[in-house]
């Protein structure tokens, strides 16, 4: 079964808003085993949009088009599409009561573009909009289906889920069923993960592998198509699986959805640990990383960005001459930082990061892209007796823009918390940053 996507707007082609719906799209509609073929934008252009309608139907089974539906003139796509499907558009009452309901509720006036969004081509099935306010809608017609929907991506994906999807299941005949795995993996190149896992033996016709680096990690994507069930695709995703994970070890930090913060944070309350945070050149990017996930007032007790050298020795206690001596970028002065935020804030685990994003600042000695992490955790690491306190440090040379250097820097951090937990040694990985 083949799928088209057409999103629309004069802001997707000029650059100032990123397309995030058509890959969404494509990943719920490959679940469902149908395969995009063809994904367009166009512009708020009702010749083009038109045009690209009648093209998506005429090789397509499925068509889900994403964008202008909202209440201001130049939201033409219900209009485009009632013309390119031969319909006239018409005032659905159910819709106009739900707008209406809204703006009622928020305490905002009707205005006159409401009615705009309760139009919708003769023959429509509504889609229910629960985050906003312009509905969406589906078309049968000569077996081709047809979804159109807002272009706010909160929206969208909300409607996608619980509306489109539940039709599809309900009423599309599934050519085969899809399983898929994201095994997520951090300290490999690309071509180091390829190498690893190339020779593992699978069935090449169900089974699809890819590769996708996405900075700083490298993604492996396993596909399988079975047109028994979607047990045996599960079953025929989980043999290869298993066998890369093998091969690729405790670099896999992941899989699907899980990020390294959910990981990290995960293994931290588990653990009933707690832990602080010092940076500098990151400017809060691991402390934010850290807090972003819910629950995370359990083990983060305090986030510190240490960013001048004045407030190194003063929020966090690190000697002024063990910087001046050393340098505010070395693996002295993150080690202390990683010790004074630790007993700072009595903690079981004390990260920090000190280092040069650029572009100004590097010099021949330590260029830009320098960057030092240290740690400092109890050698028991919660248990009721602490014997001691472990500091280790490393240095790494990252390449790239500010940005870059600040990302992979927070990454970098969050996989020395994530070895720790296991009880790993941090320092191992990250061997080809290293200074």
């Amino acid at each position: 079964m083949r799928g088209e996507i057409i999103t629309i707007g004069n802001e997707l082609l000029s650059g100032h808003v990123t397309d995030t719906n058509a890959t969404f799209i494509a990943d719920r509609l490959f679940q469902f085993g149908i395969e995009t073929i063809q994904i367009t934008t166009v512009g708020d252009d009702e010749v083009r949009i038109v045009e690209s309608l009648k093209t998506a139907v005429s090789r397509a089974d499925v068509v889900v088009v994403t964008g202008g539906l909202g209440p201001t003139p130049d939201d033409i796509t219900s209009k485009a599409v009632a013309k390119g499907m031969g319909l006239r558009l018409v005032l659905f009452p159910e819709a106009l009561d739900q707008i209406e309901a809204k703006y009622e509720k928020r305490g905002i006036k009707l205005g006159p573009g409401a009615e705009r969004q309760a139009l919708m081509p003769a023959g429509s099935e509504m889609i229910t909009n629960p985050v906003g306010t312009a509905p969406g809608y589906h078309i049968l017609q000569d077996e081709k289906h047809v979804f159109v929907l807002p272009g706010v991506p909160e929206e969208m994906t909300v409607m996608m889920d619980q509306g489109v999807l539940t039709i599809i299941a309900e009423r599309l005949r599934r050519g085969s069923f899809v399983a898929k795995k994201v095994l997520k993996v951090f300290g490999l190149t690309e071509s180091q993960v390829y190498e690893r896992v190339k020779d593992i033996p699978y069935d090449r016709d169900r089974i699809k592998v890819g590769f996708l680096p996405i900075f700083p990690e490298n993604h492996v994507t396993i596909t399988a198509r079975s047109k028994e069930s979607m047990e045996r695709a599960e079953e025929l995703v989980e043999g290869i699986e298993k066998k890369m994970r093998v091969e690729l070890g405790e670099r896999v930090f992941g899989e699907d959805d899980e990020t390294l913060d959910m990981v990290v944070s995960g293994m931290l309350i588990t653990g009933g640990l707690t832990l602080a945070v010092s940076e500098s050149c990151t400017g809060g990017l691991l402390s934010k990383r850290l807090t972003e996930v819910p629950g995370s007032s359990a083990y983060f007790k305090s986030g510190i960005v240490s960013y001048s050298n004045e407030a190194k020795s003063y929020l966090i206690g690190v000697d002024p001459v063990l910087i001046s001596t050393k340098g505010a970028v070395s693996s002295d002065v993150a080690e202390a930082m990683a010790l004074g935020v630790k007993r700072s804030a009595k903690t079981d685990i004390g990260i920090s990061i000190t280092g040069i994003a650029g572009p100004s600042g590097g010099t021949e000695e330590k260029p830009v892209g320098t960057v030092f992490i240290g740690l400092a955790y109890d050698d028991d690491r919660g248990a009721k007796r602490k014997r001691s306190e472990i500091v280790v440090s490393k240095g790494y040379k990252f390449i790239g823009d500010r940005g870059r250097i600040r990302l992979i820097s927070s990454e970098m951090a969050l996989e020395w918390l994530r070895r720790c937990l296991l009880g790993k040694k941090v320092s191992e990985v990250g061997e080809r940053w290293s200074r």
